[in-house]
């Protein structure tokens, strides 16, 4: 009789202990074959120059200018994905077309020097040869990386050089189940893909002059761009926290707080080397030894994931960031050779939104 009324306790209790008992979650990246999504992604970045050193021939410049300055750039990014085929946990077919492209940039700078000041602005846009072009990529299993291809076939190999397939924002997600609270580690290296989406997409501005810069670096478009600073170079910690459900038009999602705080260096020498170089005054012969940038990025996300489909709906990010850039050449006027360092410290912000629809 004990016992008869211990199991039916037992029955009794356990439907209450399953409802109070947290739920799991699998957030993983699974469209469907031929799932085709639009996505938006916005990104815009703000600086201001805290400091600014000159010297020539390893001695402070008495030429030294007193430089207000700022500069602000914003992209935008429209892309149609078609899953053509898939992999485990990726795709092994995307179609993808750009339909949107561009960029703005402006730069806003107060200069005195020996008494005269003088202002300086400059803005432009920006655009890309991919634009309305459709680029396939297609997982290789030998080289374990995508093949890329335009479709239809069009012999412009270079438009498709430093391409990255991955916009999906997979890199954020848990390895495993998750229920609400649970944290895990995001991969560092890997965060190109969110910060720099799509990796290199032929940006340039539509005039040479609108990229040059008003403290005579030539062209500064290379220097400004999110994916030539990051490469490989990226270092710090980067945590994802899974907040549970939301229901947003009548759908649940789930929350991902994502916090990061970044690190990275990048030799931009390449990059600006002939820019600079051009922007040489008649009579100068100008030499660009190297030119290197430091940076940091930090500040919390959230992304919205829609488990039943299995890919990202929303991700929006924002916080502090900040670069220094250091600048060597050797300058040559009427036969007269200089070794010239300069160095800049800027600050600002970074703002980025994606929606998938």
């Amino acid at each position: 009789m004990k016992k008869t009324l211990l199991l039916a306790s037992l029955l009794l209790v356990l439907p209450a202990l399953q409802a109070v008992r947290p739920p799991v979650a699998k957030v993983h990246f699974a469209p469907a074959e031929g799932t085709k999504l639009t996505r938006t992604l916005s990104n815009k970045s703000e600086f201001s120059l805290d400091d600014l050193t000159l010297k020539m021939n390893g001695q402070e410049s008495p030429m030294k200018p007193e430089v207000e300055m700022t500069m602000t750039q914003s992209q935008k990014i429209v892309v149609q994905d078609e899953y053509v085929k898939m992999r485990d946990g990726a795709p092994k077919v995307l179609r993808r077309k750009y339909d949107e492209l561009g960029s703005d940039m402006a730069v806003n700078a107060k200069i005195e020097m020996a008494g005269q000041s003088q202002d300086q602005n400059k803005s432009g846009k920006g655009k890309s040869e991919l634009e309305g072009k459709t680029v396939v990529y297609t997982w290789d299993e030998d080289s374990k990386a995508y093949k890329t291809a335009f479709d239809p076939a069009e012999e412009r190999s270079e438009l498709l050089k430093g391409l990255q397939e991955d916009m999906d924002l997979r890199v954020l997600l848990p390895k495993e189940e998750v229920k609400e609270g649970d944290e895990w580690e995001i991969d560092v290296a890997k965060l190109a893909s969110v910060i720099a989406p799509g990796g290199e997409l032929k940006l340039k501005p539509e005039d040479s002059a609108d990229a040059e810069s008003p403290m005579g670096m030539g062209d500064m478009s290379g220097m400004s761009s999110l994916s030539d600073w990051l490469g490989d170079s990226l270092n710090g910690t980067a945590k994802g926290t899974f907040k549970g459900m939301r229901e947003v038009g009548g759908h649940n999602y789930g929350v991902i707080a994502v916090e990061l705080q970044l690190k990275g260096a990048k030799d931009l020498t390449d990059t600006v080397k002939g820019a600079m170089e051009k922007a040489a005054q008649e009579g100068m012969t100008m030499e660009t030894k190297s030119v290197d940038v430091e940076f940091e990025i930090s500040g919390q996300g959230e992304l919205l994931w829609d488990l039943e489909a299995g890919h990202a709906h929303s991700f929006e990010f924002s916080g502090p960031s900040g670069a220094r850039l250091d600048i060597q050449m050797g300058l040559e006027v009427q036969g007269r050779s200089m070794d010239i360092e300069q160095g800049l410290e800027l600050s600002g912000t970074i703002t980025l939104k994606y929606t998938i629809e």
